[in-house]
């Protein structure tokens, strides 16, 4: 299954504030440090790694997957969890006609689980169609935790540290920050990758 960002992430879950808290900037009288962009790049960059090595999406942003065809099993998982909720989920047939399923209806959203869902109701079965060549099936959904744990925080807050005091490649302490920043990230990482 592939995927891209539609609406990416407007929110960041550690702040500026905490960042330079964290790496002990001082703030002039105006209340801005110079380095603000530099320290928003990293926290940016942190949240990014942190999502590919887990697998799952930090802060709200809207997703769209796309398959090939619906699966033999009566649920589809949905990449970049924890779901918040399904905006869309359509198919088009060889001709182009693209169908839009209704919730309630022709699926249910399942948002409980660890691994975000969307399920078929009891007794029906996903559409038969012969497929559009290109992306015949696009599921639009809302992922991201509306506050990440402390340990994912803790993560970002370690590479930013680390990122911002060796602003050049270093290898002698990239090692311990990366078995640091992985062991906590470990518990958040998804059971596929």
């Amino acid at each position: 299954m592939q995927y891209k960002i539609i609406t990416p992430v407007s929110v960041e879950p550690v702040t500026l504030a905490e960042a330079k808290l964290h790496i002990r900037v001082t703030v002039d009288s105006s209340g801005d440090t110079a380095e603000d962009n530099l320290i928003m790049d990293l926290i940016k960059t942190a949240r990014e790694y942190c999502e590919n090595f887990t697998g799952r999406a930090l802060a709200t942003q809207t997703i769209e997957a796309y398959l090939n065809g619906f699966p033999c099993a009566n649920y589809i998982e949905l990449p970049r969890p924890p779901l918040q909720s399904v905006t869309s989920v359509k198919y088009k047939n060889r001709y182009n006609v693209e169908t839009t399923m209704t919730v309630d209806t022709d699926y249910i959203v399942d948002t409980d689980s660890d691994v975000g869902r969307i399920v078929l109701p009891y007794g029906l079965s996903w559409p038969s169609f012969t497929p559009h060549p290109v992306n015949p099936i696009k599921i639009r959904y809302v992922a991201g935790y509306e506050e990440a744990p402390a340990s994912i925080r803790q993560s970002m807050l370690l590479l930013i540290g680390h990122w911002y005091a060796n602003r050049e490649a270093t290898g002698e302490a990239t090692g311990q920050i990366e078995f640091a920043v992985k062991a906590l990230l470990s518990q958040h990482r998804m059971r596929w990758f």
